[in-house]
Parts: structure tokens; sequence; C-alpha cells
């Protein structure tokens, strides 16, 4: 898992001026048990979506919610939220789970330096600032558990009747067969400790089509068939993650990582994997180390894989 000192450059460029597509006229709206609203779609005469105009760095708020999204950043476009984030922490000290939205990510980042596609106002993109010092920088893999589990969480909650909501190690989430959000988590760590984490969420939800390139993408909209009201899903995605941060700070770490398990491609199953080198093997995963590597036994033993070091191969 990547830990990265706070970025003190400047480097997220300037701000689009364009409204947030939000839901708007020419939809339907049905409340969703508990968690928020799903759109259903218009008839076609009443569509294409409207604009709800949101000024940049509008603050907002989540509802039920402690201390996640009391403070909300919104933008229509921003290149990163994470780098935006970290902008934040260089300048100040935001207050704990503050988070950062934009409806567009120009530049967005995936592990690794990886790029994340981000159509505007079709995607939740979206960064929370933690300050988990209770936490020792050695089970930092928490924090890709929790923000795991807080996706599923909440696509399960969205498509109750819907595939299987899997984690493909370390956290991003996959239905059927196909990638529906990443995460990625920026640490700052000071001797053994946890100074502050921003956790980084791309979900992707009224998606309709992915380019080519993408042949293993997947949206809510294609897995579910209705369109969804993207605030009431990220609200809903913050409710979850601070659910499942409350747990790792209550020293739950045991129970959250059996259901991490639980719900691991690939753990305790025979599934393909391309090595460093380019040799496929089929391999059973036994767990994640305390260093976040994925423990995979095969050739008669057991051998551990940091990111990038192995590829698993979906069937």
């Amino acid at each position: 898992m990547d830990s990265a000192s706070v970025n003190k450059d400047g480097a997220f460029g300037s701000c689009s001026a364009e409204p947030v597509n939000c839901c708007g006229e020419g939809l339907e709206l049905k409340l969703a048990p508990q968690w928020g609203q799903l759109v259903r779609p218009a008839p076609a005469a009443q569509r294409p979506l409207q604009q709800l105009k949101v000024s940049n760095n509008l603050r907002l708020q989540y509802k039920n919610t402690l201390f996640i999204g009391k403070v909300v950043h919104a933008f229509s476009a921003l290149p990163s939220t994470n780098s935006h984030a970290q902008e934040l922490l260089s300048k100040s000290t935001p207050i704990e789970g503050t988070v950062i939205t934009a409806a567009e990510q120009t530049a967005g980042r995936g592990q690794i330096g990886s790029r994340w596609y981000s159509p505007a106002s079709l995607c939740i993109s979206m960064s929370v600032i933690l300050y988990p010092r209770f936490l020792e920088a050695r089970r930092q893999f928490g924090l890709n558990i929790i923000a795991a589990l807080a996706v599923r969480d909440t696509v399960q909650h969205f498509l109750a009747d819907g595939p299987p909501c899997r984690v493909k190690w370390p956290n991003d989430v996959y239905l059927a067969g196909k990638k529906v959000a990443g995460i990625l988590i920026q640490n700052q760590i000071a001797g053994r400790q946890l100074q502050h984490t921003i956790i980084g969420i791309g979900l992707n939800v009224n998606v309709e089509q992915f380019p080519p390139a993408l042949p293993l993408a997947i949206s809510l909209r294609q897995a579910g068939g209705a369109l969804y009201d993207l605030w009431a899903v990220e609200e809903a995605l913050g409710r979850a993650l601070e659910q499942r941060y409350l747990a790792l700070r209550g020293k739950q770490i045991a129970s959250l990582q059996e259901e991490y398990y639980e719900n691991l491609l690939g753990y305790g199953e025979s599934c393909r994997y391309l090595l460093p080198g380019g040799r496929e093997v089929v391999a059973v995963g036994k767990g994640v180390d305390e260093d976040g590597r994925l423990r995979l036994w095969f050739d008669g033993q057991e051998q551990a894989f940091g990111l990038k070091e192995i590829q698993w191969l979906p069937d």
C-alpha cells in the first residue's frame, strides 16, 4: 500500500467553473430504504439530464454522520481530489472527515500512478481526510480493509438484487468479474504512527458505456438498470466509511479482516495470476501479511507479493 508525504508543490491546478450535473428535471425519484434515492429513467422525451448549477468549492454537509462529510468541498472539476486534499493539508489542518468531491476528475489517479477514468457527472470522485493516530504504521492495511468494505456495503445496498460484490486485493471492488470502484489511499507517517490519511474513492455510477480500452469496467447503472442520484450514493458511501472507520478505531480489526477475507476474490480459491517475468500460475489465496502483501500458495510453498508485482487474471 502506498504511503505518501503531503504534496506541497500546489500541482492540483485550477478549477473549472462548469456546473455540476446532478439529478434534476426529467427524472423520477424514488426513495430507497434508509440510504438515499434511486433515480429511475424518465421517458426519453424528458431527457437529457438537466444541470444543477453548483459553485466551485461549495460547502455542503452529509446527513446522518458524526463527522465524515460535515465539511464538503464540492467542485465541478478537479485534476485529482486526492491532490486537492494534499494541498489543503499542506496549508491547514482540515477537520477530520473533510470531503473533497468533484463531478469530474481530469487527472484521476489509481494505485502506483495508474490513471482513473472519470467521465463528467457520471461517477463519484471523492477523497476523505482522516487522522487515524490510533493506528500504528505497521497496521495501516486496516485502512484498505475498511475502505473496500465501505464501498462494497454501498454497492450492495443499491444493488440488493444485483450480482455479488467482491473485493480484489488490495482494495478494488468488483461486480460480476468487472471493476466498479477503485481506491487510492495516501498516508502520512511520523515514527511508528499514522498522522493523517487521504482515502480517495472512484465509483462508477451512471456510466452507460465504457471505452473499448476498459473491457473490465462496470457501473451501477449497467448492473442495476437504473440511474442513481450521485449525491445520495455519495452520502451513503460516507456513512458506510464512517461506520467502518469507527469499528477500526474500536479495535475490531479481527472481525473486519474476517469480513474482508470472506469477500476477497481468490481467498481460499484457485485463481490464475501473472507473475513477474510473465509466468502464469494457478494459486490459492492465503490472505494478506502485515505489510499488505498478498499471500499465495503455489508450487508447494507460500509467497507474498506487493502491488504491481502480480496480476490477477479474470476467468
